[in-house]
């Protein structure tokens, strides 16, 4: 796939006043939807002139598909840790990973928790790079009245399973910089809607799990899509990290029509959304009470919404086996440091083992709950029995 920057040739670096790039409206904007949100990531990367020889840096306590997408574009993902008491990339640990060869910079909103993202664009200004934003979980939150996912150049989002909108599998680039939105839009032409045999198989996996997907199921749900998707009978969310090295034929796809109606009608929806998954994160917040059980520190600002309500716990391992015996809905991701991956396949998506200790640390003692709308009432109380007693 052809790209139409300059290799190096950087945009939406904010240094001045005076080299403030062009913006355009995105809620205005055709959606750029892809196959998924990596597809859109790489995609915002290529519109960048990133490619060959440069290095993006991303957090470490993410999932595959992000450095899948700066790999996609044959660029190295260089990893920042997270901060001591965040599931975000830790500001200072970004200033330090930058290096002559970083071309950009990937914020991610873990959770639906806002990164620092006033001193990271400052650290980013300084060093002349462009910021572009994870917000695949992000449903609305601000800072200080300001939108996630408009402090950089572009954002991406997801539509997969277990994201705040689901479509069935997507992902959409939000692009706030004019010339990159160009660049993009040029570029687009050269995507292509996934098969007809392919349409169909999403089509049925997002019915199978519109009909099988509850709380009280999720451990038999994800079980039976892990060894479907084992068998290559539907399309799992992560690829190896042998898989990853190589560019996936995804990376040349579009989201499918059907799947693009679905998103917007969900994003249409948002609101109710996060009034819901407001409501189930404040009976979590009281109703679970427990030493070995930690929760989120939140801003002074009253407006984070949670894509999923996150926990430190002790002994995670045991935990985790008592909530499947008791068909209690608690992920485990991230369940690594660049999840799922581990040992050896750490290195081959650029990560070195011990280089990041905040987020190993984090990635062996969190869990989350559901905050969807098909969360029960009575749920957050069964969840409190479990984790109070942990």
């Amino acid at each position: 796939m052809s790209t139409t920057l300059a290799p190096k040739q950087r945009l939406g670096c904010r240094t001045s006043t005076s080299a403030q790039p062009q913006s355009t409206d995105p809620s205005t904007a055709t959606p750029l939807t892809y196959f998924r949100g990596r597809v859109a990531l790489a995609a915002i990367l290529r519109g960048l002139g990133i490619g060959p020889g440069d290095e993006v840096v991303v957090q470490a306590f993410t999932c595959v598909a992000v450095p899948e997408g700066v790999m996609a574009t044959g660029a190295k993902p260089v990893y920042a840790d997270i901060a001591a008491d965040s599931f975000n990339i830790d500001p200072e640990s970004l200033a330090r990973a930058i290096t002559p060869a970083t071309r950009a910079v990937v914020a991610q909103h873990t959770f639906g928790m806002p990164a620092e993202m006033p001193r990271i664009m400052e650290i980013a200004n300084h060093a002349g790079l462009p910021v572009v934003e994870d917000c695949c979980h992000d449903m609305g939150t601000t800072i200080d009245g300001q939108p996630i996912g408009s402090f950089g150049v572009a954002s991406f989002n997801s539509f997969e399973w277990g994201k705040p909108v689901v479509a069935g599998l997507g992902g959409e680039a939000v692009v706030s910089d004019a010339e990159l939105r160009r660049r993009l839009e040029a570029e687009y032409a050269n995507y292509t809607f996934p098969s007809r045999k392919k349409q169909l198989q999403l089509e049925l996996q997002y019915a199978a799990f519109g009909v099988l997907y509850r709380p009280q199921w999720y451990w038999q749900v994800r079980s039976a899509f892990h060894q479907l998707g084992r068998l290559g009978a539907v399309a799992g969310n992560f690829r190896s990290a042998e898989e990853s090295q190589e560019v996936s034929p995804e990376f040349s796809l579009r989201m499918s029509q059907r799947m693009t109606r679905r998103a917007i009608k969900g994003q249409q929806q948002l609101a109710d959304i996060r009034q819901y998954s407001r409501k189930i994160t404040n009976a979590y917040r009281q109703a679970i009470d427990s030493q070995c059980v930690q929760h989120p520190s939140l801003p002074a600002a009253p407006d984070t919404y949670f894509a999923r309500y996150p926990l430190r716990v002790a002994d995670k391992p045991r935990l985790l086996a008592e909530a499947r015996r008791q068909r209690i809905e608690l992920a485990e991701w991230y369940r690594t440091v660049i999840h799922p991956l581990e040992g050896d396949e750490l290195r081959a998506v650029g990560y070195e083992p011990g280089s990041c200790p905040q987020a190993e640390r984090r990635a062996g003692e969190i869990v989350s709950l559901p905050t969807h709308r098909r969360t029960p009432d009575d749920f957050p109380h069964r969840a409190a029995e479990l984790l109070n007693q942990h």
